[in-house]
C-alpha cells in the first residue's frame, strides 16, 4: 500500500482508486505499522457495526470492468483472452496475482520476474492481465501487435506514444525500436541526425608547440596530463584538488621544464574556462 500511495492514481489498481480518490483531498502519510503495535485499531476492527444493505448505485460501480473501456474491438479482445488462457507466463502471473506477490523477487519463477517491478499495477478482469489502463500482450500475439502499431510507418517516438496508450509487455519499447530500425520505408523518410566528421589537426613542426591538456580520476586521486601533439609525449601530476590554480600550478611546472606552447587544446572544461585560466593564458 505505501508504494501504491505514493504513485499516480491512475496507476493504482482500480479497485483501490475509487478508495483512494477521496483521500485527494488530504495530506495522507501512509506507514506501514505492525497489528500488536495498534490495540486501538486492532480492537475496532472486531467490534464492527451490523453492516448495511448495498444500494444499487454501489454495485453498479464495483461491476465497472476496465475491459470494457479498452480501446480495442470485441473480436481483438476475445483473441487477447483466448491467447493468455494458452499462454503459460501470463497464467503463472495470473496465480501469483491472485494469491499475492512474495516479498523478493528471488521467490519468483524467472518468467515472471519482469512483472514484479510493475506488481502494485497489475490486475486480471475477464482472463485479460492489464496494468494501469493498459492490456498485457501475450507472446504470441506481439509481433501482429507490432505490426499493427508500425502500420503508418510514424517512427519510433510516434509509435511509441501509440503503444504505451494501451499495450505492454517487458521488453516493448526495445522491441518497437529494433522493428523500426529494421523497417526500409522508416530509413528512406527517417530525420536521423547525420554523425559529426572528425576534425582532424595540422601536423605539428616541433615539439611542444602544441599540447592538449586534460583531467582524469583514478582510485580517488585527482590528475592532470598534458600529451605533445607532434612526439606524442605525454607528462601526468597529481592534483591536490580539481581548482583552476592547481591546474595552473601543475602546467606552469611543465611549462618551465619543456617551454611555453603556443596552442593549448582542452575540453573548455570549468577549470580551463574560469577567469584565472584565461588570465593565465594571456600573460
Amino acid at each position: 500500500m505505501e508504494s501504491i500511495v505514493c504513485k499516480p492514481l491512475y496507476k493504482a489498481p482500480k479497485r483501490l482508486q475509487r478508495m483512494l480518490l477521496p483521500l485527494q483531498i488530504y495530506d495522507v502519510t501512509l506507514g506501514y505499522r505492525p497489528g500488536k503495535q495498534m490495540q486501538q485499531a486492532d480492537t475496532l476492527s472486531r467490534a464492527y457495526l451490523p453492516g448495511k444493505p448495498q444500494g444499487h448505485t454501489s454495485r453498479e460501480v464495483e461491476s465497472v470492468n476496465m475491459v470494457y473501456q479498452l480501446p480495442i474491438t470485441d473480436s481483438r479482445k476475445q483473441a487477447i483472452q483466448a491467447h493468455t488462457t494458452s499462454d503459460s507466463t501470463l497464467q503463472t502471473l495470473i496465480t501469483i496475482i491472485h494469491n499475492g506477490w512474495p516479498q523478493s523477487k528471488n521467490y519468483l519463477p524467472q518468467c515472471v520476474t519482469p512483472y514484479y517491478q510493475c506488481r502494485d499495477e497489475l490486475t486480471v478482469q475477464d482472463g485479460v492481465v492489464i496494468r494501469g489502463e493498459r492490456v498485457v500482450v501475450p507472446k504470441t500475439l506481439r509481433r501482429e501487435m507490432l505490426d499493427k502499431i508500425h502500420s503508418s510507418h510514424l517512427g519510433i517516438d510516434g509509435c511509441l506514444r501509440r503503444a504505451r496508450e494501451c499495450l505492454y509487455w517487458p521488453g516493448m519499447n526495445a522491441e518497437l525500436k529494433d522493428y523500426i530500425q529494421t523497417c526500409d520505408v522508416c530509413a528512406s523518410v527517417g530525420t536521423n541526425q547525420p554523425k559529426e566528421p572528425l576534425m582532424p589537426h595540422a601536423i605539428e613542426r616541433r615539439p611542444w608547440s602544441k599540447v592538449g591538456v586534460d583531467l582524469f580520476h583514478v582510485h580517488d586521486r585527482n590528475y592532470v596530463v598534458t600529451v605533445d601533439y607532434f612526439s606524442g609525449f605525454w607528462e601526468i601530476d597529481f592534483l591536490q584538488d580539481t581548482t583552476s590554480n592547481s591546474v595552473i600550478h601543475k602546467l606552469k611546472g611543465q611549462f618551465a621544464r619543456h617551454g611555453i606552447p603556443d596552442v593549448c587544446m582542452s575540453d573548455n572544461g570549468p577549470q580551463f574556462s574560469s577567469y584565472e585560466f584565461k588570465q593565465f593564458a594571456r600573460d
